[in-house]
């Protein structure tokens, strides 16, 4: 039941950090898009045939759509290696995830990386504050 929720909440997850919509993934898949509903709501499991095809359009393999961690660990190594360091680690891929599921703040960040120095820092100290004072508010 687990991988199942998995699943729906992975395939969820992969068509919207493509930004599209059930329609748009049911016409490339050339299916109902009820069908895609029933996947991410976990009422359904794709056939192995669709699970291959998802795997294709989303360039990830069958074990991440299905759950396992072989992905994160494997695209961790491979950002390591790129960027030559061993700093980047699962918190920062789910930031990623994160800025991908909300394009607006992604957006909004880009915007501040490109400021001066002066006013980044400016802006950033008072991003942190407000979040360090929210949090103790909630908590």
């Amino acid at each position: 039941m687990e991988k199942m929720k998995k699943l729906a909440d992975n395939l969820k997850f992969l068509r919207k950090q493509r930004n599209w919509t059930q329609e748009e993934l049911a016409q490339r898949l050339n299916i109902s898009r009820s069908q895609i509903t029933k996947w991410e709501s976990g009422d359904q499991l794709p056939d192995l045939e669709t699970l291959e095809k998802l795997s294709n359009l989303y360039e990830v393999s069958i074990d991440y759509l299905i759950g396992r961690q072989f992905y994160k660990k494997d695209l961790l190594r491979e950002v390591n290696r790129i960027y030559r360091t061993n700093e980047i680690d699962e918190v920062m891929l789910d930031i990623i995830d994160y800025l991908k599921q909300n394009p607006e703040m992604e957006k909004t960040i880009h915007t501040l990386s490109k400021l001066p120095i002066k006013k980044r820092k400016h802006l950033e100290t008072v991003i942190i504050t407000m979040l360090t004072e929210f949090s103790r508010a909630i908590d």
